[in-house]
């Protein structure tokens, strides 16, 4: 008995030593605000306790765009391609609960409709009553989710690599997904995420990942350890995805463009083909250079694209019948 006493003693010193040894601790609120914030970052009070941050930045006068990012990304994913159309274009992006500089939702709801409802507050609040949601990933499930909740502030959809088509095809999360999804990696994740572990997550989300800076794994290891953000990531992994709202993707009236990476380890071209196929009139355009995120490797492809089609779909409105 008392071996066995001194053993787990010994085996718990040694957790507890390698805990405090791999411990990667949060990141301090203020100084991220500091360091990614800038001059068109603002903080909107959700009425539940939390602050979204969003960004409405280019010209005032075009049509809006809603820039919807991925699981585990950031607003700061669409800067190069705001950088391309803001001069036509408003230009709203926003950090999802549970990301960014907006940090975990207070209510810990992270369901489709909590962030939807919290995107439909940022327009509501720059006034801006229907427009453009362009997502990728987990956004581009968020936008076309949107379509079917509220069509009315709709003019048209962009789903860039977007997940939850239902599909024969198995796909593999990218590492980082993988150990969420695992009881010991949603232990160990909200206190322990090395940087090296961001760092091969997003070489699996690049085609080519040379075009990987350090500056932007550290922009996404940082800010994934905003305070909050980590607890949030394993909570949205227990959220229902509501896989039998794929039934009423056909139902979408508004026009719908599909942007995908060919080279996409993530969420397969398959997904894209299927989107195409359930949605009456979509329009499927794919790179062979990109992998899960054209907007950051292709900025110039993606905008090009997204430029062109809302010219056409606003051209169709305006033709006589």
């Amino acid at each position: 008995m008392k071996k066995f006493i001194r053993t787990t003693l010994v085996v718990l010193v040694l957790l507890g030593a390698a805990f405090l040894m791999f411990r990667t601790p949060d990141t301090d609120r203020e100084a991220m605000i500091a360091k990614y914030g800038n001059e068109a970052s603002q903080f909107l009070d959700d009425g539940n306790g939390g602050q979204i941050h969003y960004r409405d930045e280019g010209n005032k006068d075009g049509p809006a765009i809603m820039l919807i990012h991925g699981a585990n990304s950031l607003l700061q994913t669409w800067e190069p391609v705001v950088g391309l159309l803001d001069d036509k274009y408003r230009m709203i992006s926003v950090d999802l609960y549970g990301h960014g500089l907006t940090g975990p939702n207070p209510t810990g709801n992270y369901s489709a409709d909590a962030n939807i409802a919290a995107i439909v507050k940022v327009l509501d609040h720059v006034g801006v009553d229907e427009a453009y949601w362009v997502g990728n990933s987990m956004g581009g499930w968020l936008t076309w989710r949107a379509g079917l909740a509220v069509p009315e502030r709709t003019a048209g959809l962009v789903l860039i690599d977007a997940s939850g088509a239902q599909t024969d095809e198995q796909i593999k999360p990218y590492l980082g997904a993988r150990l969420a999804q695992s009881a010991i990696g949603q232990l160990l994740l909200p206190e322990i995420t090395p940087r090296f572990l961001v760092k091969s997550s997003l070489e699996e989300n690049f085609a080519q990942p040379e075009r990987l800076t350090e500056e932007l794994v550290d922009r996404y290891w940082e800010l994934l350890r905003f305070p909050g953000n980590r607890q949030a990531a394993v909570d949205r992994g227990k959220a229902d995805r509501e896989p039998e709202k794929w039934a009423d993707v056909g139902t979408l009236k508004m026009p719908v463009l599909l942007l995908w990476g060919e080279q996409d380890k993530v969420i397969p071209l398959s997904h894209g083909k299927a989107f195409e196929a359930a949605i009456p009139g979509a329009t499927l355009i794919s790179y062979a250079d990109a992998g899960h995120l054209p907007m950051e490797e292709t900025p110039e492809q993606v905008a090009r694209d997204i430029g062109n089609w809302i010219e056409s779909v606003t051209s169709e409105e305006q033709a006589p019948n």
